[in-house]
């Protein structure tokens, strides 16, 4: 690997350090080793041997301390929906973006490592805010939640990993067995296991005789008993609180109970007292507008059981309400119904188990005698339309796939550009939008200075494809590139 050296006296835009291509990258495989061992630590150091680096691993515990790192002649597509900037510098150190700018404008410190990226284009770490996590028990055609391998922390961990595989660096559990996803959201952070950015609701707040009663919902009870079940979940430390707006089985039904709108309105304002964001399921325009009326900050479906009113969309767009795009759940059974194909893509081949595939393709009995398949496919084609409709009249969606594995939110990405969204648009959507769901939009979802380094370098343009979101060359999380070989995934097993 060549060292570049400046003479002494150098102008700014003259950059010193050690410079590191993609191509000697890949032969030392030269960066931080994806661990799956918190017992494991180990120390890093660099040494440098006449025209090589070699850098040693270390443990994302340590990750204040990575190795300080400046991507040059890259192409940054930042997430603002701003054209893409080539031949740009990126400076990351403490986990961070530290420095951006064109190439020869910079000046870099010689402590960095300097990398080659031409060719290459950077964007920030994708999002999948609707996930519900396999291992927890939610699966009920499969293993019920009574069953002795539940929780399973193997089976989350996998999932887990292969949407890191694919560049999505954080996601959201929309609803879960908090026995379950909020211990692993604590290994996460604690840096204990390799993993996106774990962001949780644990249980949904809903009501008896409604939907999602069980492992993953409490039945609230009538106020004001109601705050004991809020503060349970309070104590459990919800990124955001989800209600389900729902009644049992899928679409409104006025002969089950669900959740009263002056209920739901008095559990919003008291975590809202507390500074806790909100989510709402909903599944028509008239809910939608109940949960909006209530103080709802977001939505984690648009309305899909028929065509929404333009007052809707405009209404949302206004009160700058962001909508998860929720598509691929619909979309995805739909598929399952007529061929279990779609369960057998190369994605999924090469990040999912066979184990936990199977609880994916057992349920289809189910979705066969429900009548899903042409049900869902008339719900997908109602949703598509609305995303559109609520996008135009700019709004701000969010990407999201409702389901729990990697490859369906790299379906959902699909599902959007399909909607009418330009790919350009759809990684706002996948990035700074989904940030601003969660209300982290000073740290997360763009390429800016002072933001988490979360982000993905790519080697092809997804601005001009958005499956060149596929053609991954690295992924980096707090600053620290993945070892994706390393990960605990079918494609890394012999």
């Amino acid at each position: 690997m060549p060292l570049h050296r400046c003479s002494s006296g150098r102008p700014t835009s003259c950059r010193s350090g050690p410079v590191l291509t993609y191509e000697s990258a890949t032969m030392a495989n030269a960066f931080f080793l994806a661990i799956d061992n918190p017992g494991r630590s180990l120390m890093l150091s660099r040494v440098i041997l006449v025209k090589l680096v070699l850098i040693a691993y270390l443990p994302v515990a340590l990750a204040q301390t990575v190795e300080p790192l400046a991507f040059e002649h890259v192409t940054i597509i930042d997430g603002t929906g701003h054209a893409p900037q080539a031949e740009m510098t990126v400076v990351l150190s403490d986990g961070k973006i530290s420095m951006i700018g064109p190439d020869g404008t910079i000046d870099v410190p010689d402590s960095v490592l300097r990398i080659d990226a031409s060719g290459k284009f950077l964007i920030p770490g994708m999002i999948d805010l609707h996930v519900h996590l396999m291992g927890g028990g939610l699966f009920k055609a499969s293993r019920a939640p009574t069953d002795q391998r539940i929780p399973d922390f193997d089976a989350g961990l996998r999932a887990l990993q292969g949407f890191l595989y694919y560049g999505f660096t954080s996601i959201f559990d929309a609803g879960n067995n908090p026995d379950f996803i909020l211990p692993l959201r604590d290994r996460e952070r604690a840096g204990e296991i390799i993993s996106p950015r774990i962001f949780a609701t644990g249980q949904t707040l809903t009501y008896p005789g409604s939907a999602v009663v069980g492992y993953g919902g409490i039945g609230v009870r009538d106020w004001p008993d109601t705050i004991q079940d809020i503060e349970l979940q309070l104590a459990r430390k919800p990124d955001l609180q989800k209600l389900t707006y729902e009644s049992r089985g899928y679409g409104p039904s006025p002969l089950v109970r669900r959740l009263p709108k002056q209920l739901m309105s008095r559990i919003i304002a008291y975590l809202h007292e507390r500074n806790i964001r909100t989510v709402v399921h909903i599944s028509n325009e008239k809910m939608a507008i109940d949960a909006i009326e209530a103080g709802a900050d977001t939505l984690a479906h648009a309305p899909h059981a028929g065509l929404i009113n333009q007052s809707f969309a405009d209404l949302v767009a206004a009160r700058k309400i962001p909508v998860l795009t929720s598509m691929a759940v619909h979309w995805e059974i739909a598929q399952m119904v007529e061929d279990i194909g779609v369960l057998h893509t190369p994605e999924y081949q090469a990040t999912v188990a066979p184990e936990d595939l199977v609880l994916l393709e057992s349920a289809r009995d189910r979705y066969i005698k429900a009548g899903y398949g042409s049900y869902f496919r008339l719900v997908h084609d109602y949703e598509r339309q609305n995303l559109k409709m609520i996008h135009d009249a700019g709004g701000i969606l969010a990407l999201a796939s409702d389901r729990t594995f990697g490859p369906a939110a790299l379906t959902e990405l699909e599902l959007v550009v399909a909607a009418g969204i330009t790919p350009l648009e759809v990684i706002k959507i996948a990035t700074l939008n989904a940030a601003i769901f969660l209300g982290k939009e000073d740290e997360l979802g763009s390429i800016q200075v002072g933001k988490l380094a979360d982000l993905v370098v790519l080697n092809a343009d997804p601005s001009s494809d958005i499956r060149n979101v596929k053609q991954i060359d690295s992924v980096i999380k707090g600053g620290v590139i993945i070892d994706r070989q390393k990960l605990d995934l079918p494609v890394n097993q012999p």
